[in-house]
């Protein structure tokens, strides 16, 4: 097996497939893990990845380690006795559903789209759903109202779908900028969820609004996938487990 993360991320993956971290140790030229249900894993500098114990043991944890998603198995998680509090926290406190804004851009729609699936992710596009009969204003606050808790991240997707300028400036003045439904939606999502849970992904050059000063933009020029590293560290600071092999794949 191989692992291409640190023996901090294998300590979260571990974690999160439902396994007690009994000793996380240096030995040299590998790092070795034991848990309290009776494995021993040790990651070596290579990136190999060994399991020790009975075959029963070893057979089981491979698989939980392959199907890993990104999301810790809540019903099996059992306490921590050596993990730092950042690996507690994200083990036992996964959030929920990751909302998308975006514009009339259908192609980077849908490599975003397929970065999150890589990457394991939750996610809910308005476009994709029914409505469930809801106006969409009314869907907008379903999912993102201040009154909500059905997402807990959001992604906004701005695009150049629209040219614009101001009236002080005239036409000479024109720049390409988002939608105005794109707009909307990131205040929504600021206003609910805050700032720091918010990940805006702007393509190429366009007017960015300037009461949003002072957010994290993420640029891209061609592919959303050129974001996926920046993109993972944010999922990560707002407590997502990720899968190191499914973000290197994602960047792919």
């Amino acid at each position: 097996m191989k692992f291409e993360g640190s023996p901090q991320d294998l300590e979260t993956v571990v974690c999160a497939i439902g396994r007690s971290i009994k000793s996380s140790d240096d030995k040299g030229n590998m790092h070795q893990i034991k848990t309290n249900e009776g494995e021993t894993i040790n990651l070596y500098r290579t990136g190999t990845l060994q399991i020790q114990g009975s075959p029963q043991l070893r057979s089981k944890f491979e698989e939980d380690f392959n199907s890993y998603s990104g999301a810790p198995k809540a019903a099996s998680a059992k306490p921590l006795e050596h993990a730092s509090p950042a690996t507690l926290a994200a083990s036992v406190s996964q959030p929920k559903q990751v909302f998308v804004v975006h514009g009339h851009d259908e192609v980077a729609r849908e490599q975003l789209e397929l970065v999150l699936h890589k990457l394991g992710i939750d996610h809910f596009i308005l476009a994709n759903s029914g409505g469930g009969g809801l106006t969409i204003i009314e869907s907008l606050e379903a999912k993102i109202g201040q009154n909500s808790t059905a997402t807990s991240f959001g992604v906004v997707l701005m695009t150049p779908d629209d040219m614009g300028y101001a009236l002080s400036g005239g036409p000479d003045s024109t720049q390409p900028r988002a939608r105005q439904n794109v707009v909307l939606e990131m205040g929504m999502l600021i206003s609910s969820i805050g700032r720091r849970n918010i990940a805006i992904l702007v393509k190429g050059h366009l007017e960015r609004p300037s009461d949003a000063d002072g957010i994290l933009y993420i640029p891209f020029n061609n592919h959303v996938k050129e974001v996926v590293p920046r993109l993972a560290a944010r999922l990560k600071e707002s407590g997502f487990v990720l899968n190191p092999d499914k973000v290197a794949h994602a960047s792919s």
